[in-house]
């Protein structure tokens, strides 16, 4: 539904950012926030991802299209929702992970939370 936010970021928590676009304040859940930190008052772009549960509505943002991708591929793994994704996509070491899936790495995988 959504592909991406432009806006002023506004703040940066530990679990999210939030993304002020056109007066409205948007909360993004994000893999390493503070990533965001030197962006504060400043405008900014962020490829997001609206994921609709039975009881919520919940907005991902991704530093840039490649970690949004990323995410597609680790929510379609058995057993992978969002939030163990984004987990996955904290340790920041986006090729490693990539080359652990190619070669069947499982090891590299179960370091993980879930």
């Amino acid at each position: 539904m959504y592909e991406f936010f432009e806006g002023i970021l506004k703040s940066v928590t530990p679990q999210y950012i939030v993304i002020n676009v056109n007066g409205v304040g948007y909360k993004l859940i994000t893999a390493n926030p503070f990533r965001w930190q030197d962006f504060i008052g400043q405008t900014v772009n962020c490829q997001v991802e609206l994921v609709v549960r039975e009881d919520s509505m919940t907005l991902y943002g991704f530093f840039d299209l490649n970690e949004k991708e990323l995410f597609h591929k680790l929510n379609k793994v058995s057993g992978i929702g969002p939030k163990s994704a984004l987990s996955i996509l904290a340790l920041n070491d986006h090729e490693g992970l990539v080359q652990a899936i190619e070669s069947g790495d499982s090891q590299y995988l179960t370091k993980f939370p879930g």
